[in-house]
C-alpha cells in the first residue's frame, strides 16, 4: 500500500462529483440501450405508455440495482484491502460472498422459492458473510495477529467449502426453489423490482455511513498496526467495526445480486492510481466508480448476446475481466509475497 496523499475538502469534493458525474453517464447510457427503444419523453408524459414500462417498470430498476451492488462491492473491496494491506482482499477472494451465498441458499431450502421475502434473503445472506469474516479473522492470526497473507488463503479455503455446500443444499430445492437459485448464483441483476432497489439502498447506507466516518482510521490500518497504534487507533475495535460494515455491504449486494466476483479487485485498483490511497477520497469515488463499472458491464452483457436472443449474466463478465487482472497483480507483487 501506497502512503496516503493528503486530502483537502476541495480535492474530496471534486473527486466524488467527477466520479459521481461517470457514475450518472453510465446510469443515463444504460436506460438509453436496449432491445427495444424508449423515450423518456414519452414515458412521462404518459406513465402507462409502453415506454414508461420499459424505462420504470424494467430498465430502471436493474440500473440502480446494478448502480447500488456495483458501488458496495467496490467499497467493501477498499475496505478489505486496507484492513489486510493487500490489493488481492476482495469480498469474492476472501469467502465473504461465498458466505453470504451459502446462507441465501440455505434460506431457499428452508422457507421455499415463495418464502425468499425481500428482508429475508439479506438477513440470512449477512449471517452468512459475518460467519465467513469470522473465520477469516480466527483462522488468519497468528500469534494473535491477523496475517494477511494467511488470511487470504484461509478465504481460499472458505470459498472452496462455499461451494460444496451449496451444490450439497441445491440438490434438496424444490424445483422452484432450485430455478431461482441457479440464477442468483450466476451473479445476476435481470430479477428486480423498485422495492428490492430501495431494500439494498437502505442495507448499503447503514454500512456506508460506518466507513465513511472510519475513513482516517482505514488510512492508519493500511499503513500497518504499529502505525496505527502510534496514531491512537484502536486497532481491534476498528478492525471489528470495518469488517462488520464491510460484510454487510457484500451480504446485501450478495442478497439481491447474488456472488458477482471481482468488482472488489477491479475498481478500487484503477482508482486507486487515479485518486490516490487516501481513504477519505478513495471511498467516495470508489461508491460511484463501482456503479458505474457495474451498470456498464451489465449493458455490455445485455447487449453482446442480442443476436442469439440471450444473454449472460453480469457476473461472467466481471470474471472474465477481473480474474486476469487479479493474475497480473499477483504476478507483479511477486507470486507468494503478494499472498
Amino acid at each position: 500500500m501506497t502512503h496516503p496523499a493528503r486530502a483537502t475538502p476541495a480535492r474530496v469534493a471534486t473527486v466524488t462529483l467527477a466520479s459521481l458525474v461517470v457514475a450518472l453517464a453510465a446510469i443515463a447510457a444504460s436506460l438509453a440501450v436496449g432491445v427495444e427503444r424508449a423515450s423518456l419523453g414519452r414515458a412521462l408524459a404518459d406513465r402507462g405508455s409502453l415506454d414508461a414500462a420499459i424505462l420504470f417498470g424494467a430498465r430502471g430498476p436493474r440500473v440502480l440495482l446494478g448502480a447500488l451492488v456495483g458501488g458496495a462491492l467496490a467499497v467493501a473491496g477498499v475496505a478489505f484491502q486496507a484492513l489486510l494491506r493487500n490489493p488481492l482482499a476482495d469480498p469474492f477472494v476472501l469467502g465473504v460472498s461465498g458466505g453470504a451465498a451459502v446462507a441465501g441458499t440455505a434460506a431457499a431450502f428452508v422457507g421455499g422459492a415463495g418464502a425468499l421475502g425481500i428482508w429475508m434473503r439479506p438477513l440470512w445472506a449477512f449471517g452468512g458473510a459475518l460467519v465467513a469474516v469470522a473465520a477469516v479473522f480466527v483462522f488468519g492470526r497468528v500469534r494473535g495477529q491477523l496475517v494477511p497473507h494467511v488470511a487470504l488463503l484461509a478465504g481460499v479455503v472458505i470459498n472452496a467449502l462455499a461451494a460444496a455446500l451449496i451444490l450439497a443444499l441445491r440438490t434438496l430445492l424444490s424445483p422452484n426453489a432450485f430455478s431461482e437459485a441457479i440464477g442468483w448464483l450466476a451473479g445476476s441483476l435481470a430479477t428486480v423490482d423498485a422495492t428490492r432497489v430501495l431494500t439494498l439502498a437502505v442495507y448499503s447506507a447503514v454500512a456506508l455511513v460506518v466507513l465513511a466516518r472510519s475513513a482516517v482510521d482505514l488510512n492508519a490500518l493500511a499503513l500497518g498496526e504499529d502505525a496505527a497504534r502510534t496514531v491512537g487507533v484502536d486497532v481491534e475495535r476498528a478492525r471489528r467495526v470495518i469488517f462488520f460494515a464491510a460484510s454487510l455491504l457484500t451480504a446485501a449486494a450478495v442478497a439481491f445480486a447474488g456472488p458477482i466476483g471481482f468488482v472488489g479487485i477491479v475498481v478500487p485498483h484503477a482508482l486507486r492510481r487515479l485518486v490516490g490511497a487516501d481513504h477519505r477520497v478513495l471511498l467516495p469515488a470508489a461508491l460511484f466508480g463501482g456503479a458505474a463499472f457495474l451498470v456498464a458491464a451489465d449493458s455490455a452483457a445485455r447487449l453482446a448476446f442480442l443476436a442469439v436472443g440471450s444473454e449472460p449474466a453480469v457476473g461472467v463478465l466481471t470474471a472474465l475481466i477481473g480474474a486476469p487482472l487479479f493474475l497480473v497483480i499477483l504476478r507483479r507483487r511477486g507470486g507468494e509475497r503478494a499472498l
